[in-house]
């Protein structure tokens, strides 16, 4: 997968695609196999803005009974399962619980009902899925053992747990990514870093977009029959250059450098009133997730608060995640989280319907994405936008868009699927193996957990590279980055084959090593000169890229003291 500006030009794609989030990712993947022409476009990298925002949890849709949406129910379970079947070795089986008490809303035999008909509903969740990603049916534990996983937690009432199973998302980035890949494998052009500035239109329907190349700094039209606007966001800069009207809300999740619970994921109430205007059932409060990540982190949220301004400018503060921290140190005052704990954090915007800025939990989020058709609506013909609010049902909606764009008036079926193309012919593994010895189950295990079953492209990259200099593979050859790991052969494969060109791109998205804390300055300056070896960058640009990284990290810096009395 590389990127090719010439692939867009003297070509009518049957579908553009503006924004490479997880919606506009899947719909490539989609749309590309079935037989259509599709070039996907994004301003920054794949998957680099709202769709990076995650608790990591791959939701099954149970949130839901209290709404009595049975339909949006066996859309996040369907999409659950196409997920952890696409990618096994980055979605995994998640064990949640909420403790119970009493014996109301809140109490163990409610639960107990209520996660009974959602297995009853979610009966097929497992079909298809490999033995070690089936998830089991809920159950429930005893309020000692609740006691045990969530020491000092409220025991005033405290009748249980109720028990039920989820997935995790490893590497969320890297899901999006993948579906980037296999949307190319099947034909696709896909190029990041490339602004859609403006729709061209003739007889009011679309019929190109002008995109801005990044490398040139010129403008060029690309052809097309429809668009995509995938944009999160900026749905309305792409669809007609005007601020939007609709409301959005900043969502905030934290990683804690610490294991707070063993074994579960766990739903806490939060300690404010909070209304969901949806629900038929009214609990009272906001439930805030603790999720055990890589051995030895907590992600935890989510924070809402209004969002005012322009999406370009949003940013995280150090106030905001002060903020945040101080009520997860209400809800759970055990854990008595300062800011030294937070290694990262996740900041998002997403589509809102009010809120009361008097009060300190009133974000009322849209509950369902939609998909506006806005020839239908007086606008341009040939023009769909999506309006996402959920990472997990992405492949339900690229469903609906595909049965959209399939009807007479837009494009139509298509005749045949496009075939997968699994890329160059690899090279001879057997030198490279050999060479290795016994280092190499230990490399297989490491590309096999983190790329499935292209762990070979990047094994591929190492043969090429031992080829090319067929000296001793000694660790400080083989291994960039000790912990978490990082071969120098992936660091290639990321520039190489998956268009990463920015020192935040692998830190942040391809490689996952800037995902929990900031990695070590001594790190960043060896990927950075590695990169500028591959790339072409001076050392003011390798500067400003290790800047870059850097920069993300700054509201987690402790203030000087000059910053104190400002």
């Amino acid at each position: 997968m590389q990127k090719e500006y010439k692939q867009l030009e003297n070509k009518i794609f049957d579908l553009i695609i503006v924004g490479a989030g997880i919606h506009g990712a899947i719909l490539a993947s989609e749309a590309s196999s079935r037989g259509y022409t599709v070039a996907l476009l994004d301003k920054g990298d794949f998957g680099c803005a709202t769709s990076a925002n995650s608790l990591k949890i791959i939701h099954g849709g149970i949130r839901y009974l209290q709404h009595g949406d049975f339909p949006r129910m066996r859309q996040s379970i369907r999409s659950r399962r196409a997920m952890m079947a696409f990618a096994p070795h980055l979605v995994r089986p998640l064990k949640c619980m909420m403790p119970t008490y009493g014996h109301g809303i809140r109490g163990k035999e409610t639960m107990r009902l209520a996660f009974g008909v959602y297995d009853l509903i979610a009966a097929d969740r497992n079909r298809g899925l490999e033995k070690e990603n089936r998830l089991p049916c809920s159950s429930s534990i005893s309020a000692r053992e609740v006691i045990n996983t969530v020491p000092g937690i409220n025991t005033e009432g405290l009748t249980g747990g109720a028990v039920w199973y989820d997935a995790v998302a490893g590497n969320t980035e890297r899901l999006t990514l993948e579906y980037v890949k296999e949307a190319v494998q099947y034909g696709a052009v896909a190029v990041n870093y490339t602004r859609a500035t403006k729709l061209e239109t003739e007889g009011g329907r679309v019929t190109g977009v002008v995109i801005e190349d990044d490398t040139a700094g010129k403008t060029r039209l690309v052809k097309c029959r429809m668009v995509v606007n995938a944009a999160g966001p900026w749905l309305a800069e792409v669809a007609n250059g005007k601020p939007d009207s609709q409301l959005l809300a900043s969502a905030v999740n934290i990683v804690i450098k610490r294991s707070l619970f063993q074994g579960y994921a766990v739903g806490l109430e939060g300690y404010t009133d909070y209304t969901d205007r949806d629900a038929l059932i009214k609990r009272g409060k906001r439930l805030f997730f603790f999720v055990p990540w890589l051995d030895r982190f907590t992600m935890i949220g989510t924070g809402y608060k209004p969002f005012h301004g322009d999406p370009n400018h949003y940013s995280i503060s150090r106030v905001d995640i002060e903020e945040l921290l101080a009520d997860i140190n209400k809800i759970y005052p055990k854990g008595d989280l300062t800011m030294a704990d937070v290694g990262y954090y996740h900041g998002g915007l997403l589509p809102m319907t009010e809120a009361d800025e008097s009060a300190s939990d009133s974000v009322q989020l849209d509950k369902s994405s939609t998909i506006v058709d806005h020839g239908a609506t007086g606008g341009v013909s040939g023009l769909l936008s999506i309006k996402g609010v959920k990472y997990t049902t992405a492949p339900d909606i690229a469903e609906k868009v595909i049965k959209i764009i399939s009807r007479p008036e837009f494009l139509g079926r298509r005749n045949g699927r496009n075939s997968l193309e699994t890329g160059v012919v690899q090279p001879d593994f057997h030198p490279v193996i050999s060479a290795l010895g016994p280092k190499y189950p230990a490399i297989k295990e490491h590309l096999e957990s983190n790329y499935g079953k292209g762990w070979r492209e990047i094994l591929g990259v190492l043969a090429s590279e031992y080829q090319k200099d067929s000296g001793p593979l000694r660790d400080e050859v083989l291994w960039l980055v000790d912990e978490p790991k990082l071969l120098r052969a992936e660091l290639l494969h990321f520039i190489r084959n998956e268009m990463a060109r920015q020192l935040p791109d692998v830190v942040f998205r391809r490689s996952g090593i800037g995902s929990a804390e900031c990695p070590a300055q001594e790190v960043l300056e060896r990927l950075a000169a590695h990169m500028g070896e591959e790339l072409g960058w001076n050392e003011e640009e390798r500067q400003h890229q290790i800047a870059k990284v850097r920069r993300v990290f700054a509201p987690l810096a402790v203030p000087t003291e000059q910053q104190r009395e400002v």
